[in-house]
C-alpha cells in the first residue's frame, strides 16, 4: 500500500507569489470602499476601466518578455513612437486604420531588432532596451518638432477614446475584454506560451528539446513591441492628444510593477498572466486612491517603486 505522503502548508513566499496579486487587489478595493468616498459607484468602475485598458496591452506583453527571461524598458517611448506616426499621417489627410497599422508594423519590426540583439548578439535585454527607451524617445520628439498634437477633432479618435455605449459604458471594455482573453488563451493553451515558459525556465535545455530559442525571443519582443503600441494608439485616443514628451512616461514601471506583484519569476519561467491582470489593475487603482484622496500624484509612483522593490524581495531563490 502507498505511503500518504503529506503536503506541507504553504509559505508565506508560495502564498504570495501564487495568490498576492488577487489577494492585494481586493485589499485595495476594500480599503478604497471604506476611506475613499464614491469609490463603489459605476463611474469609478468605468474611469479604472478606462485608464487600465492601455496599460493592460503593455502588461500582457511585459509578461510574455519577462517569462522568457528579458525585459523590455523600451516599451514607454515606443507607445509615444506608434502614437507619433498616426498622428503625423492623420493631420495630413491620412486614413486613421491605415496608419494605425503602419505604426503597429514599425513598433513590430523595432521590436524584432531587439529580439534579434539579444537572442543572436547576446547583448543584455535591460541595457539594450534603456538605450531603445532613450533612442525612440528622441525620435519621437524629432518627429513632432517638439509639438503637442491636438486630435479631438477626428472623428476615429473620438469614437476610441470617448465612444459610451447605452448606460455609459465606455468603449474600452471591449479592448479590455479582448486583450484578458488573447494573453491568456496564448500563454495558457498555445505551443508559444510554452515555448516562451521553456525559454525562460532554461534556454540551453530549450534549445536541446527542439525549441528555437532566437526565434520564440525575437517573437516576445515583436509581441511586446505591437502591444506597446497599441497602447499608444488606446491612450492617444484616449486624451484625444499627444505630448512626444509625456505620452507613455513610466507606464514600463505599472507594467514591470503589474508582472512583478503579479507572481511570474522575474528571472523567467512559469507566467501567471492572471496574476499580471490583477498586478496591472492594482497599479491603476494606486493612481486612482491618490487622486481622490487628494494625495500628490508623485506618491503613487513611490509606491508602485516600494511595489516592485518589495516583489522581487519576495521573489528571490532560495539559498541551496
Amino acid at each position: 500500500m502507498a505511503e500518504h505522503v503529506q503536503k506541507e502548508p504553504l509559505s508565506f513566499r508560495e502564498i504570495f507569489i501564487r495568490y498576492g496579486a488577487v489577494i492585494a487587489l481586493a485589499g485595495l478595493i476594500l480599503f478604497n470602499a471604506l476611506i475613499t468616498k464614491n469609490f463603489l459607484s459605476l463611474n469609478t468602475l468605468w474611469l479604472v476601466i478606462k485608464q487600465a485598458t492601455p496599460i493592460l496591452f503593455m502588461t500582457v506583453g511585459m509578461t510574455f518578455v519577462i517569462s522568457s527571461g528579458g525585459i523590455d524598458i523600451s516599451t514607454g517611448s515606443m507607445m509615444a513612437f506608434c502614437g507619433i506616426i498616426v498622428s503625423l499621417g492623420i493631420t495630413n489627410g491620412g486614413n486613421f486604420i491605415f496608419w494605425c497599422i503602419v505604426g503597429l508594423v514599425a513598433c513590430g519590426a523595432i521590436g524584432v531588432f531587439n529580439g534579434w540583439l539579444i537572442a543572436s548578439v547576446g547583448v543584455q535585454p535591460v541595457i539594450l532596451t534603456l538605450v531603445m527607451q532613450i533612442v525612440m524617445r528622441g525620435i519621437t520628439v524629432l518627429m513632432a518638432k517638439s509639438s503637442v498634437f491636438v486630435l479631438g477633432g477626428f472623428p476615429e479618435v473620438k469614437t476610441l477614446g470617448l465612444y459610451r455605449f447605452p448606460g455609459r459604458v465606455p468603449i474600452q471594455i471591449i479592448f479590455f475584454v479582448l486583450i484578458i482573453l488573447a494573453g491568456v488563451f496564448v500563454l495558457w493553451k498555445t505551443l508559444l506560451g510554452k515555448y516562451v515558459e521553456a525559454v525562460g525556465s532554461n534556454p540551453k535545455a530549450a534549445r536541446l528539446t527542439g525549441v528555437r530559442t532566437v526565434a520564440v525571443i525575437i517573437g516576445v519582443y515583436m509581441i511586446s513591441a505591437i502591444l506597446a503600441g497599441s497602447c499608444g494608439i488606446l491612450e492617444m485616443c484616449r486624451n484625444a492628444a499627444l505630448d512626444p514628451n509625456e505620452l507613455g512616461k513610466l507606464y514600463e514601471l505599472d507594467a514591470i510593477a503589474g508582472v512583478a506583484v503579479g507572481g511570474t519569476s522575474m528571472k523567467g519561467g512559469k507566467a501567471n498572466v492572471v496574476g499580471s491582470i490583477a498586478g496591472c489593475l492594482i497599479m491603476v487603482l494606486i493612481g486612482t486612491t491618490v487622486n481622490m484622496n487628494g494625495i500628490p500624484f508623485a506618491a503613487s509612483n513611490i509606491i508602485k517603486a516600494g511595489i516592485i522593490i518589495f516583489a522581487l524581495a519576495i521573489q528571490r531563490e532560495r539559498s541551496v
